[in-house]
């Protein structure tokens, strides 16, 4: 990364808060079970894959609340170099990160997103390193399709076989793959669509600790 990238030089925050755009899309009654009475369920619609849903509960006749994120099921790899003996990963800047670490710094507690200059702080610290991975969210893809297509994009191998076993994670499946690769498969440099700027990460068996310098 550039050292003229390692700041954000413009930063628009907008934080969202719930109101009457919330609309009310179903309620559901039934007999207690574990103590809930009733249940209503309000979806605000949005053009992104995420969701944001509101839940109210009543619960010994005394109203619950939750807010949730729904957002579509995924697929992830376990990529394994057969030549180079290391476990591929992929490294990307996460913007979801960045905000909760530089908002949790002493200076920026209780302010609101406005209120912090977001470009003093360095982005460094809000690289991962991540499974290659996706959402299914092509309607005429199946899961292996998706999980290809990634694998592809983000790190340049073209592959036929995939093992998979299914996993529920924040109340989406992902769907977990294992492949072996070799420079055979080698199609392209991978790094992503559009402006993801994905860096492919290699660690080998005894490199146990060269995570930990990212």
């Amino acid at each position: 990364m550039d050292k003229d990238d390692e700041y954000l030089t413009d930063v628009t925050f907008d934080e969202y808060i719930p109101k009457s755009e919330f609309v009310h899309l179903s309620r559901l009654s039934f007999c207690r079970v574990c103590c809930f009475s009733s249940i209503k369920i309000f979806m605000r619609e949005s053009l992104t894959s995420i969701k944001y849903s509101h839940i109210n509960l009543f619960q010994d006749n005394k109203l619950v609340k939750w807010d949730l994120s729904l957002r579509p099921n995924s697929v992830a790899c376990v990529l394994y170099h057969r030549g180079k003996n290391a476990l591929l990963f992929v490294k990307q800047f996460r913007p979801a990160i960045f905000v909760a670490k530089v908002r949790s710094l002493p200076e920026n507690i209780g302010r609101a997103g406005a209120e912090i200059d977001w470009s003093k702080y360095s982005i460094k610290t809000a690289f991962t390193i991540e499974l290659c991975a996706g959402l299914i969210d092509k309607p005429n893809l199946s899961d292996v399709g998706h999980m290809r297509e990634e694998i592809e994009e983000e790190c340049g191998y073209r592959l036929l076989d995939l093992y998979s076993t299914g996993i529920g994670l924040s109340g989406a499946i992902q769907m977990l793959y294992y492949a072996e690769i070799d420079e055979t498969m080698k199609v392209g440099e991978g790094g992503g669509v559009d402006n993801e700027k994905i860096e492919k990460v290699s660690v080998l068996p005894n490199q146990k600790q060269h995570l930990q310098s990212f």
